[in-house]
């Protein structure tokens, strides 16, 4: 089974969860080829993408006489299709996107791309131009297709209902990481359509990581990672940081992650005189790694941004977990699907600097609740988030798909 992977851009530093999730199906025994429509630009790259079976293929880039050039070379594929593709130019003209003929241009470069390679299936992360770009592959092909939804692509101000309908509404199933995200969908976005919705947790390697490789620090080390954005609420984290300081309780705190908001939290920490706070910049998943087994906390104290925007399944946390690192974070999205109030970590409500800053001083403190946390957190990451075992369900609903795709082309052969 051969599947295509349609990515706006690979690799990026801030999603190791699609990396590791090509990985794992390829230790399933499917063949994974990433279709990216835009080069990398953070410079940080996993030691994991050497074990790409496949090389990364990038999307063309042309200019209008080349493209024209290149329709006229396909115009039979574009016959065959074109009541496809009239409906797929219909649907991108109703949604008012400014890209619908860079959008179309990619489903053509796809299509042809995915009859050089033997594709099988289609699949794209994120409901945006790379769920559009695979939809239109799919129209040309007759090829089926999947989209995993996450958290930018559902909760941001400006999603229309109709167009995210629209969008998803031909794919073989549509998978979402929690089940906040699905109620979220169900109820706000997709009320008039019944799609083939599928919850499927983003999957942690529960042998790279685990509680054998912990190195606790001389130093009680509160972490953080993650992009430097509000949703992530490092501004509370750091509030509660002066509140723990005013309590004579100074733990060392590591930010790992770049963002838009770095300057204004780097300005936060003059503010509040705090000198126990180090900002690393972006690391690469090894660094993240050893980082997660050398702390003594993590803390994701998430938000909704004004935006709308939050965070659904954060990566960092199931790793934290799968670590034995205790966590503290807040019911945001999926986060209290993942923490379990009280048995595998600590919630607090968003915002709250003070009640973070309490929970993270009684954490640092008890040794026994932090053992606590360690154990039960490892059994819920070996319970509900083995990547192995996810990916598994997710290779079983690509041979799905693909298998009832090449039946129906029988029927109508």
């Amino acid at each position: 089974m051969h599947i295509a992977y349609v990515l706006k851009k690979f690799p990026r530093a801030s999603e190791t969860f699609i990396l590791n999730e090509i990985l794992a199906l390829q230790r399933h025994g499917v063949d994974v080829t990433v279709f990216s429509l835009n080069r990398p630009d953070d410079g940080v790259f996993h030691k994991g993408l050497a074990e790409l079976q496949r090389p990364v293929i990038y999307l063309p880039v042309r200019k209008s006489d080349a493209w024209l050039s290149q329709l006229r070379t396909h115009r039979h594929l574009l016959a065959a299709a074109q009541t496809a593709l009239f409906a797929e130019f219909a649907d991108l003209l109703a949604a008012g996107r400014p890209d619908l003929w860079q959008v179309l241009g990619y489903g053509l470069d796809l299509a042809l791309l995915c009859r050089q390679h033997g594709i099988q299936h289609l699949h794209a992360h994120f409901a945006t131009v790379a769920a559009y770009a695979a939809r239109a592959a799919a129209a040309v092909t007759g090829l089926p297709f999947s989209v995993t939804c996450h958290a930018k692509d559902i909760y941001r101000d400006g999603i229309v209902p109709s167009h995210f309908q629209s969008l998803l509404r031909a794919s073989s199933f549509v998978v979402t990481v929690c089940e906040a995200n699905r109620a979220w969908i169900e109820t706000q976005l997709a009320v008039d359509t019944k799609l083939d919705l599928r919850v499927l947790y983003n999957g942690v390697d529960t042998a790279a990581f685990h509680p054998r490789f912990r190195k606790p620090p001389e130093r009680p080390t509160v972490l953080a990672i993650g992009r430097l954005v509000e949703k992530k609420g490092f501004a509370v984290l750091l509030d509660a940081l002066g509140h723990l300081r005013d309590a004579n309780c100074r733990p060392r705190c590591v930010i790992i992650g770049d963002g838009e908001e770095r300057a204004k939290l780097e300005a936060q920490v003059l503010s509040l005189q705090l000198d126990n706070v180090e900002f690393v910049g972006m690391r690469n998943h090894e660094e993240v790694r050893e980082a997660i087994h050398s702390a003594t906390v993590m803390a994701l104290p998430c938000i909704i941004g004004q935006d709308g925007n939050r965070d659904a399944l954060p990566t960092v946390l199931l790793e934290a977990l799968a670590a034995g690192l205790p966590v503290v974070s807040t019911a945001i999205g999926g986060v209290e699907e993942i923490v379990d109030h009280g048995r595998a970590g600590l919630l607090v409500r968003a915002g709250d600097s003070v009640a973070l800053a309490e929970s993270l001083g009684s954490l640092l403190r008890d040794r026994a609740l932090q053992q606590q946390l360690a154990a039960n957190g490892r059994a819920r990451a070996e319970q509900q988030f083995d990547l192995s075992t996810n990916t598994g369900r997710l290779r079983n609903w690509f041979a799905t798909s693909s298998e009832r795709a090449q039946v129906a082309a029988e029927v109508h052969a």
